[in-house]
């Protein structure tokens, strides 16, 4: 039997920890998942040097945070406008259930709104019955999809060092 790609035993086991999680360890195992990624596909576009680890990682890191690494992750063309705006709302709906230590799921006020904006990428017959829970398994389970290869991918264009013409340094 032939070995899995490291990215589906990833998800394989990220899925089967995710789907036994409340709405609130889901959010946030969801959020950490897609952190991790982010820094992934980042860190394989930069250029390799401990200066791009100092950007993602580490006290004060500036892109270590995960709204920065979205943000950079979208100025950079390394993720298209559409996952941005599903990692921004599952970023919020993160922060909300990760400030609340009172019960709440996906079904209460601000975040029902918010699930309520999570593209429905199930099949279509079944949206209309769908629970806000299903709705963000889904958006997680295909948003995860589409950054699955994305670091492979990401790497064939990594930025190399360059030398610039400076008119004062030359000989």
């Amino acid at each position: 039997m032939r070995n899995m790609e490291p990215e589906i035993e990833q998800l394989s086991q990220f899925l089967a920890e995710f789907n036994g999680e409340s709405d609130r360890g889901a959010a946030l195992v969801a959020a950490s998942m897609l952190d991790e990624r982010l820094q992934g596909i980042i860190g394989s576009f930069l250029l390799e040097s401990g200066t791009t680890d100092n950007l993602l990682t580490g006290f004060n890191a500036p892109l270590g945070s995960f709204a920065a690494r979205a943000s950079a992750a979208l100025s950079l063309g390394l993720i298209q406008k559409n996952e941005f705006d599903e990692i921004t709302i599952i970023r919020k709906i993160r922060n909300v259930l990760g400030h609340s230590w009172e019960k709440i799921s996906f079904e209460s006020g601000v975040l029902a709104d918010l699930c309520g904006q999570l593209p429905w990428l199930g099949p279509a017959e079944y949206e209309q019955g769908a629970t806000l829970r299903e709705r963000f398994n889904s958006a997680i389970a295909i948003l995860l999809t589409d950054l699955l290869w994305r670091i492979r991918l990401v790497a064939a264009e990594r930025i190399e060092a360059r030398v610039w013409p400076n008119k004062s340094r030359e000989d």
